[in-house]
Formats: C-alpha cells, structure tokens, sequence
C-alpha cells in the first residue's frame, strides 16, 4: 500500500447472502408437515388441534403455510408430527401422532383409554389381530376375543399359523364369584358367560380347524383374584384392561403399550403376569 491508500477487503466467496426469510422457513415447515400425513388443512387442522389443545380451523392452516408466521407451538408439533411414522393398524403402528408423542414420554404406554369402549370404538378387534402371528390372553371372560371377534377369522388364522394361549378365570371357582358380588350380578352370571365363551373356542374354534391347527392352540383356567385383563400380540403389543372395585368390566380403563426395549418397562411387566399365570394354570 502506497500514498496512504486504504486497504479494500476483497470477499473471497463472492456477494455476501441475502438475508434468510425465517418466516417464509416457518411456512414451509408448516406445509411439509401436513403433506408428509397425506392430509388436506381440515384433516391437519384436527390433528394440530389434538396436539395444541386449542381449537384450530383449516383456515389458520391455509394462513400458517402463505401468509402468517405460524406460533412456536404449532411450529413444534408440526416437527413431532414430521418425526412420526403415519398410522398403519396393520402393522400395529400408534393410532395418532398425539398419541405416540405421549408414548414416547411414558416408557411404553401408547395410548390411555377411559372405558373398554371407547377403546374398541377406536381400535376394533380386527384391526389388532388381522396379522397376528401369536396371541396370548388372560382374563375373566376374554370377550375380546370371543364375544368381538370372527369364530370363522379366528380359526383362518390359526390354520394359516397363528399361535393362541387363553387363561380364563375358572368358572364357577371362588375368584368368580368374589367378582360376581364385586360388580353386583346374580350368582353364576360371570360364570356362564366364561363358560360359554371356552365352549366357544372349544367347538367353534379348536374342534373345526386341521389336526395340525389344533397344536398352536392351548386353553387354560385359573382361580385367583382377578386384576387385570392381559392381550399380547406378537411379542410387541398388549392391550390391559384393568378390573376396579364395584365397577363392571366394560366401565374400566384400557391402556395400550408397545415393546420398545428389550427389558423393562410396562410391556416386560405384563409379560412377566401372563407367563406367571400360565404355569400356574389348570386345565380348561
């Protein structure tokens, strides 16, 4: 430098960037979340609504992805929608993506149901059992299985390889009628009703499939107190219902749970209870 010139700064990456448009990156995430769900603004607005727990309209959808920065809140469900896998009842996936956010925070819990209806209403027999490669049950009654599910179904699936292991509370034993006085039924009520649901999976099912079929099926009764209703599916899922005092079956409460660890957790626990009960357990 010569006659007291300044310097100049050269770039040596060219022109420097324009300035990023945060709002228009807001928008976009907003936009990719609702078509990575296959999902039209009123069908997202729903799902945003349920994860939120505020109302949203499909107009805010609209707003939020052309016009209007969306909120923080809503900029960060619609990152935890992206991280879900989109429902499949087929292959046992989580039944929205509220419900996976919370199963991811509690261990295995999937999802929490106030009744035994409301849980059939949401996730129907079929589409937990369609694909089913081993079904354990232990319960009362099992109507689950026996009352809500196809006997012609049920045995296809067995003849095409599904095992099933069933422990039903002995009927007519002590335990039965505790819970018959329990929930305020004339005596033998629950009793007859388990005794025709095993009458059911004897001859509609056991007595009507190959001789082959017949070996992956195994029947069992217990008399003890009753505490749970157990369903596991292929080593991965388990449907519990609970039983609580003065209150009949249908009324309690259902929890879903998936395996996501090798041991511990939830689906290990209730796992251990079936298998505890099964080699206890009588013949039916």
């Amino acid at each position: 430098m010569t006659g007291g010139q300044e310097a100049a700064v050269v770039s040596m990456y060219g022109p420097g960037p324009r300035q990023l448009d945060l709002g228009d990156v807001a928008r976009n995430q907003v936009a990719a979340a609702r078509e990575a769900r296959g999902m039209n603004e009123e069908e997202f607005a729903q799902l945003l609504d349920s994860l939120l727990g505020w109302p949203v309209k499909a107009g805010f959808v609209t707003a939020w992805e052309t016009t209007t920065t969306p909120p923080g809140d809503v900029l960060v469900a619609c990152e935890l929608i992206v991280r879900q896998s989109p429902p499949d009842l087929s292959n046992h996936q989580a039944f929205d993506a509220a419900a996976q956010v919370i199963g991811d925070r509690f261990v295995d819990l999937e999802a929490v149901y106030a009744t035994r209806s409301e849980f059939q209403a949401k996730l129907p027999t079929a589409d937990l059992l369609e694909s089913a490669n081993e079904i354990r049950a232990c319960g009362l009654s099992l109507n689950l299985l026996c009352q809500t599910y196809s006997d012609v179904r049920l045995r296809e699936l067995i003849e095409q390889g599904t095992k099933l292991r069933c422990l039903f509370l002995k009927p007519y034993g002590h335990f039965i009628r505790e819970r018959e006085r329990e929930e305020g039924y004339p005596e033998n009520r629950l009793s007859d009703l388990t005794a025709m649901n095993l009458m059911i999976l004897r001859e509609h099912v056991a007595a009507r499939v190959s001789p082959e079929a017949q070996e992956r099926i195994a029947i069992g009764v217990y008399d003890e107190p009753i505490r749970f209703n157990v369903l596991l599916i292929d080593s991965e899922l388990c449907v519990v219902q609970t039983y609580l005092p003065q209150a009949r079956g249908v009324d309690s409460p259902t929890f879903v749970i998936r395996k996501r660890r090798p041991s511990g957790g939830l689906y290990s626990s209730f796992e251990r209870v079936f298998s505890a009960m099964w080699e206890r357990r009588e013949p039916a």
